[in-house]
């Protein structure tokens, strides 16, 4: 009965979704009609191909029943026949399986599209190729229909290629981004100089559409957006320069279609290179914060190697040092120094090995976050050994965390019966004017006889 009840959910749970998708593919045909120039009989890019493609990437190939009813349904209502409507509807779909298959062979693809694999992938497989298909099966069936001459249908294929392609690029990596990843902490200064970018994009798009200049001009003037998008891939999270991309490119395209714009005036060659420049500097801009993502990564990481043991992740000698002579001059006494020694680790070594013996300290180093608060320093100092710094903590404070941690490692050897972890620990409590290297010297010193003890 479970069973099916929960075959039946998945059932409704994909049916639903397919129904969601196929509405928003139909809106999105829809919004295309935004982007129509006048006296044009197709608009300038087709939206529900980069809300395909994102659907498909976000929620897996059960997406795809969804996009080809959404894809019938829309071009039915663009007064389109039903065979011609099913022909190209295989072709919207096939062509999102074909790029979104190819796109999850890079095993490391991320829809933050924080990494150069995933930008490279999505543009080479999603915006590029995927198009072809999709405007390959269109010409095919006004061929067979004969809907449209032989002649023309070259042109055709051309011109479909760009408006699926300018669908894709547009609209598919703000969907990823925003939709397919964590939402980022609001720093509001980077908020700010976002909305300072918008406003100069925003700025030399109503000066492109708005005033009467020529076509060549109106070409140059488009290079100033290349330096704020540059700016915004920099600058930005990946949220923040799709956003920016997606808005200052929907702009452009809508003024394309205004009816004041001087490329209306000049025909399709006249906007053609332009939008050209676009789609080189939407991509462009992919590969920078791709780029900025990396290069910010890789500085955290060696922020945190500078500062921490890279194989148990606590703080290193360097930081704890650091620490020491912080707290030498500090108002936080009294200050507990903590000294801990793994017991006969060379053994584990040299009987099971170097990797069964850095699983224990970092099993040590798991107990030690279990029984410590975040603000304790903790510290691996050598190979076994470790020293905990607690602040405002007195005698009373430093036993009570012996006993956690000895009590942890009660468990710990109740888990790992083949293979018992023992520690020699000594502590020694420095009050306010006294110094704390000695009282490191004395929880060293009453450590090594703990350990004596134990032999």
């Amino acid at each position: 009965m479970k069973r099916d009840s929960k075959t039946f959910n998945n059932i409704a749970l994909y049916v639903g979704r397919g129904v969601i998708i196929a509405a928003l593919y139909v809106l999105a045909a829809l919004v295309s009609q935004f982007f129509q120039p006048p006296n044009a009989e197709n608009p300038l890019l087709r939206p529900q191909s980069g809300l395909a493609l994102a659907a498909v990437l976000l929620f897996g190939y059960p997406a795809l029943p969804g996009v080809f009813i959404g894809s019938v349904i829309s071009i039915l209502l663009s007064g389109n026949i039903i065979l011609f409507s099913l022909f190209v509807s295989t072709g919207n779909t096939l062509a999102v399986l074909l790029g979104s298959f190819f796109i999850f062979q890079y095993k490391n693809f991320s829809a933050d599209l924080k990494n150069y694999g995933s930008v490279f992938f999505l543009v080479l497989f999603g915006v590029i190729i995927s198009p072809v298909v999709a405007a390959s099966f269109n010409i095919t069936g006004m061929y067979f229909l004969d809907i449209s001459p032989l002649e023309t249908l070259p042109s055709i294929w051309a011109s479909e290629w760009i408006r699926h392609m300018l669908g894709t690029l547009i609209f598919s990596p703000v969907l990823l981004v925003w939709l397919g990843s964590a939402f980022p902490d609001v720093d509001l200064p980077r908020v700010m100089e976002g909305v300072l970018i918008f406003i100069a994009v925003a700025g030399i798009e109503l000066l492109l559409f708005l005033s009467r200049i020529d076509a060549e001009t109106a070409y140059t003037i488009s290079f100033f957006l290349i330096p704020f998008l540059i700016w915004a891939s920099v600058r930005l999270d990946s949220h923040g320069s799709t956003i920016l991309n997606f808005i200052g490119a929907a702009f452009f395209l809508l003024g394309i279609t205004g009816l004041n714009g001087f490329l209306n005036n000049n025909g399709f060659t006249a906007y053609l290179p332009i939008v050209s420049v676009t789609a080189t500097m939407l991509v462009t801009s992919l590969i920078i914060s791709a780029s900025m993502s990396v290069l910010r990564k890789t500085q955290k990481s060696l922020s945190f190697l500078s500062t921490h043991d890279p194989l148990t992740g606590l703080y290193n000698r360097l930081f704890f040092d650091t620490e020491i002579e912080r707290l030498e001059n500090s108002r936080l006494y009294p200050i507990s120094t903590i000294m801990v020694d793994v017991d006969d680790l060379k053994r584990v070594n040299d009987t099971y090995g170097h990797i069964v013996g850095d699983q224990m300290l970092k099993d040590l180093a798991s107990i030690f976050k279990k029984v410590f608060r975040q603000e304790d320093i903790i510290s691996r100092v050598g190979g076994d050994e470790f020293v905990i710094l607690l602040n405002n903590s007195d005698i009373r404070v430093a036993e009570e965390a012996v006993a956690r941690i000895q009590d942890q490692l009660e468990q710990y050897n109740k888990d790992h019966p083949n293979i018992s972890m023992n520690i020699s620990i000594g502590v020694s409590v420095a009050q306010e004017g006294e110094s704390l290297i000695e009282h490191l010297q004395i929880a060293d010193k009453k450590m090594y006889e703990d350990k004596n003890g134990h032999k």
